[in-house]
């Protein structure tokens, strides 16, 4: 293989791996909470679930909350579950957070994953 095609690819995969360990925050209940990429097969199954909830908004929206879940490791805290008096620990979403909260940062996340298009100008972070 050519080195500079090696190289190349190389660096792509470092930075992968770089963009996989990157956490950013989100706002959950007031609180600024960090938020990680879920692994691949995880991802993939999102996107499944997602793409087969098009025309069910319901259906989306729990899918929504269960992403917000997967990626933020403080709301899957079993003493948070307990406080907040839910026995779902995917309740722990709808004990924090709104319907319309929950679609728009389901959606950035869904974006930040890679999973859904969004606008090439902005930068999830920053919202």
């Amino acid at each position: 293989m050519d080195k500079k095609l090696l190289d190349a690819l190389a660096a792509k995969a470092e930075q992968r791996k770089a963009d996989k360990a990157k956490v950013i925050q989100f706002k959950v209940g007031g609180q600024l909470l960090d938020f990680v990429k879920i692994g691949h097969t995880a991802q993939l199954d999102a996107y499944e679930a997602f793409l087969a909830a098009r025309e069910q908004p319901a259906q989306m929206l729990n899918i929504g909350a269960q992403l917000i879940y997967d990626c933020c490791p403080a709301l899957q805290d079993t003493e948070l579950h307990t406080a907040l008096g839910v026995t779902d620990p995917y309740d722990v979403i709808w004990a924090l957070m709104d319907v319309q909260e929950v679609n728009a940062l389901a959606a950035v996340l869904f974006t930040w994953l890679g999973l859904i298009a969004g606008d090439e100008d902005e930068d999830p972070v920053k919202n």
